[in-house]
């Protein structure tokens, strides 16, 4: 195989990561008898022996792919199902079901704007979003994290025609929410459309868990919505809820969607009956963030900076990688899990370990968890 300059460059790629300790290996198998600080199973739904049956209903035994994009044909009954579920869920018109969060993000973008299109976007959005907006080739205006202030500038010095602000609701790395009542406000001001990312929030927030938008009654001035199926639900797949004409035209003209084969019937079976027991018991996202504010005290306390977290992310913040990294694996040899953040995840000199909290934590897994942190601390300074 000849040495060509693309295999010269990924080498020095390599070794520059490996330097700087910004170098990534995928996670190794969790042992069973750990204490999980990193899934995103916020609700411990995977668990779930209730939702499992119901899920095995469900699917008929049918666990085989779907074998074709949803355009062409489709081995499962169950999109419509679970397409009209989330609706529900939404109060929307319409509900379409991508295969990931990403596909989802990057596939609304890509259809929705255009060069014509100017994008607000939060600094701290997530990558998938900044990706969609890559794809469609609008013009990206990016405003200081969650400040109206510079969003309003910004809004205020554009002369487009066609506008939309996208924003996460919950930022999956900080752990603050978003000041989306002030986001509508602006959006009316100067007739913008608004798209939110629900990912960190459905299940969690809202009077039956359908995310932020749900919790502070502003669906109608949303016009779409973005969620993930992989988090709370603890299944797999995204999906987009608004118009029933935004849905048509994204069907036409998604990218993520049309040139990518089908969820398989399972997971629609397993999204769907997570859905329906989320819906049905709204409580556990109020007490998983009860147990998280319970953790950000108890850390806050002991002088350990969480940032401006308000959700079950929480971070611990280092400031370095190499503090980051050290942490992350003390915290692995006491048996605890929890992953380092390094850029570009985060801006430059904000590393640190971020923590899940999830319904399965218990008040004694909070308190090894601060124990060892404080332990670290202390080995750290001598």
């Amino acid at each position: 195989m000849n040495q060509s300059p693309i295999c010269d460059r990924i080498h020095a790629t390599l070794l520059k990561k490996k330097q700087s300790n910004l170098f990534r290996k995928c996670s190794e198998y969790l042992p069973s008898d750990a204490i999980d600080f990193s899934t995103n199973s916020y609700l411990s739904l995977h668990t779930n022996i209730e939702i499992a049956e119901s899920a095995r209903k469900l699917a008929q035994n049918r666990f085989h792919g779907n074998c074709a994009s949803r355009i062409i044909s489709s081995e499962s009954s169950l999109f419509e199902e679970l397409e009209s579920e989330i609706a529900s869920w939404e109060h929307a018109d319409a509900a379409l079901v991508f295969n990931s969060g990403y596909a989802a993000n990057t596939g609304i973008i890509q259809a929705l704007c255009s060069r014509d299109t100017v994008v607000f976007c939060d600094r701290l959005n997530h990558a998938s979003i900044m990706d969609g907006i890559t794809l469609s080739r609008a013009k990206l205006v990016r405003y200081m994290h969650n400040d109206m202030s510079d969003l309003e500038k910004k809004l205020f010095a554009s002369n487009a025609k066609e506008k939309i602000i996208i924003t996460d609701t919950v930022f999956s790395m900080d752990g603050d929410c978003v000041k989306l009542s002030s986001i509508c406000n602006l959006a009316k001001k100067f007739n913008c459309m608004v798209m939110v990312d629900e990912a960190h929030a459905t299940g969690i927030f809202g009077k039956t868990g359908a995310g932020i938008t749900e919790e502070l009654g502003l669906e109608n001035k949303i016009d779409i919505r973005m969620g993930t199926l992989s988090k709370s639900v603890a299944g797999l797949g995204g999906y987009f809820a608004g118009s029933a004409e935004i849905r048509d035209y994204l069907v036409n003209c998604s990218r993520s969607l049309i040139y990518s084969t089908a969820l398989p019937h399972a997971a629609l079976a397993w999204n769907l009956a997570a859905i329906r027991h989320i819906r049905s018991h709204p409580q556990m996202g109020k007490e998983l963030l009860f147990k998280a504010q319970q953790l950000r005290t108890a850390l806050h306390e002991k002088g350990f900076d969480v940032m401006k977290s308000d959700s079950q992310i929480i971070p611990c913040k280092t400031g370095d990688e190499s503090s980051a990294l050290s942490l992350s694996a003390f915290l692995k040899k006491n048996n605890i899990i929890v992953p380092a953040i390094r850029p570009p995840t985060v801006p430059a000199n904000t590393a640190r370990i971020r923590l899940s909290v999830h319904s399965a934590i218990t008040d004694e897994h909070i308190e090894l968890l601060v124990d060892a942190i404080k332990k670290w601390r202390t080995s750290s300074e001598i």
